[in-house]
């Protein structure tokens, strides 16, 4: 477990409420909904987050639903809990996701290991793939809402994402090493030719955040200016399209690499300084490993989930975000320019060396 810094640890944001008896599915909903949030349970019916905009937003409006069925609910931020030191709490959040990520871990292996067995014995027909496939798109699902609420870096999140990765390279394997996919999704090599990408229907999973939104964005701007955006549930087909950010496809996480930043190694984009800064903006948000520690992460997030709270629109807020990525890219080019002349400048004031010392010394004899 990564040790949390003082200055790590937020304020807590706490949920107390009181259910009637009627409705009677009132509870289970509440319960639910509560696990989604990835919220951990402290006392009796007092319900616990790490305090952000987004948490708070999501307690107050199952705040509001919990009381506009006739129950009572409050939301408050505090800087302690009583009755449980902050360590304590961290260990709770830990504990609750290290148990999601055992079971999606169990069954990416369990996916992996049955296509393995099928495929050996030759009874891995195009129908039985495509359940796996489906089977393992709506398991990536899972993981990405898992992640999403992994708010202390569990340490099942290693696995899990290591176990999706098998199980993606298997999938792999079983449609034969890049040649026909069941869904008809064309595969990237590592060298790609953009002339085959102009023009192209691009589709992703619906319910836009930071890496789709960040991967549409540096489509229209360096890869297709004519592409266009479909998004699908996901265990919808992806047929004709290039399919990125969704599992099976090439275009996607490759070991620690968000989708963003598979994009810029696929289509050869890596020496631009403004775009790898944005890479890793985008890797601490969507992965929350904290492995670059980009100050612009938390701001970026907050507006993006802003924008997707305010607009539930996945075409309108790719249209929106275009500006933010825009804005981004040049200030982080502008950033990287100045570094670079900074570093010129410092070179060009520096002593001769020894050699060139020398040389003068011999002259001047």
């Amino acid at each position: 477990m990564d040790k949390l810094k003082s200055s790590d640890i937020q304020n807590w944001l706490l949920l107390v409420h009181q259910l009637p008896p009627k409705p009677t599915n009132l509870r289970v909903r509440v319960w639910r909904k509560l696990q989604q949030l990835g919220a951990v349970v402290v006392k009796n019916s007092i319900y616990v987050l790490p305090f952000s905009e987004k948490t708070n937003e999501d307690f107050q409006w199952l705040r509001q639903e919990i009381a506009s069925s006739g129950g009572e609910a409050t939301v408050f931020r505090a800087n302690t809990v009583e009755g449980a030191t902050d360590k304590e709490i961290v260990a709770l959040f830990q504990r609750a996701r290290d148990e999601d990520y055992t079971r999606v871990t169990a069954e990416f292996e369990g996916i992996a290991g049955a296509l393995r067995e099928q495929k050996r014995r030759g009874h891995l027909s195009p129908g039985r793939l495509a359940n796996f496939e489906a089977e393992a798109q709506k398991l990536h699902g899972e993981l990405d809402a898992i992640v999403a609420i992994d708010f202390f870096a569990a340490r099942g999140r290693t696995a899990a994402l290591s176990a999706f990765e098998t199980c993606r390279k298997v999938m792999h394997d079983a449609q034969g090493q890049g040649g026909k996919r069941s869904g008809n999704t064309p595969g990237v090599a590592d060298n790609v030719d953009l002339s085959q990408y102009q023009g192209r229907r691009w589709v992703t999973r619906q319910h836009l955040h930071i890496d789709r939104l960040a991967c549409i964005w540096l489509i229209k701007r360096f890869v297709d200016r004519r592409g266009r955006f479909f998004f699908v549930a996901n265990n919808e087909e992806t047929k004709g399209g290039v399919a990125f950010d969704m599992f099976g496809v090439d275009l996607t996480h490759h070991g620690e690499d968000c989708s963003f930043e598979t994009m810029l190694k696929r289509f050869g984009l890596v020496d631009d300084p403004g775009l790898c800064g944005i890479a890793e903006i985008v890797h601490d948000i969507d992965l929350k490993d904290r492995k670059f520690t980009r100050k612009e992460a938390a701001g970026l997030d907050a507006v993006v989930t802003g924008l997707a709270f305010f607009l539930k629109n996945d075409q309108r807020l790719a249209q929106q975000a275009t500006g933010l990525f825009d804005g981004l890219y040049a200030l982080l080019g502008r950033r990287a320019e100045k570094k670079k002349e900074k570093g010129l400048a410092l070179a060009a004031r520096r002593p001769t060396g020894r050699r060139g010392a020398g040389n003068q010394k011999k002259t001047a004899t």
